[in-house]
């Protein structure tokens, strides 16, 4: 994440409105021009490298490239903020998008997070500050807060303008928790692979049902309908075959028979 606050310093042409760090890959919204963002990404790479060697690692960051695309309208926007701010919580369930610590999402409507600080940068020394950024460019505002050992995305990101896509934080909280069909077409753009849970998917299967047989009970279809539907939820929606057989309440034998084991 102190990358992404160094990178966000060196190239401040590029306005940062959310990230999400994963294991693999990094999920960014950000404004400015096309090149200049190209040139953040190559900061951004150049010292990952450097970080990974830093600690005896040999990476390939080979396959590691920007895949940068225009956002064109409001509506697109406001669910790619929801599925970056979404993303790391759905992948480890063990948090919330209000707790998933690498990345902006914790901040968006949360005051609280934004005004929590434990110290400054200025206030660190110069190996300090070096171990930071595990760089000799030291060089970043003063000012800028830090929490968990990192700097605070609260200091560096454009929560103000990420915030005001939406009506409300109600409005926010809805789209992170419920707009599921937008986020496959999000993740497809991506080269993502989109994981919902059960609830979520149930919602999908439903409307699924609804619009092709007028019956959104999906227990009470016919075997052959089952079946359709099993088709759709594994290979449109990635949905695993236990999940297929709960919603579907289908024997393990009947899915393993479909989709092989």
């Amino acid at each position: 994440m102190n990358l992404v606050a160094l990178c966000s310093h060196l190239v401040p042409d590029i306005r940062i409105i959310t990230f999400e760090v994963m294991r693999n890959h990094l999920h960014l919204v950000g404004e400015g021009p096309l090149m200049r963002g190209e040139e953040w990404f190559s900061h951004y790479r150049r010292r990952l490298s450097r970080f990974y060697q830093s600690k005896g690692k040999i990476m390939d960051l080979g396959a590691f490239k920007a895949e940068l695309f225009p956002i064109g309208d409001l509506p697109f926007l406001r669910n790619t903020i929801a599925y970056v701010n979404r993303n790391g919580y759905v992948v480890h369930p063990d948090y919330t998008p209000f707790t998933y610590p690498w990345g902006a999402n914790r901040f968006f409507f949360n005051r609280d997070a934004c005004l929590r600080a434990d110290g400054i940068y200025g206030d660190l020394t110069f190996r300090q500050k070096r171990d930071l950024f595990l760089s000799h460019s030291i060089e970043y505002p003063a000012q800028h807060f830090l929490v968990d050992g990192y700097l605070s995305p609260a200091s560096y990101c454009q929560l103000d303008l990420g915030e005001g896509v939406f009506r409300d934080a109600r409005h926010y909280f809805s789209l992170v928790s419920r707009n599921v069909e937008a986020y496959r077409d999000i993740a497809n753009l991506l080269g993502d692979s989109i994981f919902y849970t059960d609830n979520e998917l149930f919602l999908v299967l439903r409307q699924l049902c609804k619009d092709h047989y007028g019956n959104s009970r999906p227990e009470t279809l016919p075997m052959d309908a089952k079946l359709e539907m099993a088709r759709l939820l594994h290979f449109d929606y990635k949905a695993g075959y236990k999940q297929i057989q709960r919603m579907l309440r289908l024997d393990e034998r009947v899915v393993t028979a479909l989709f092989g084991k």
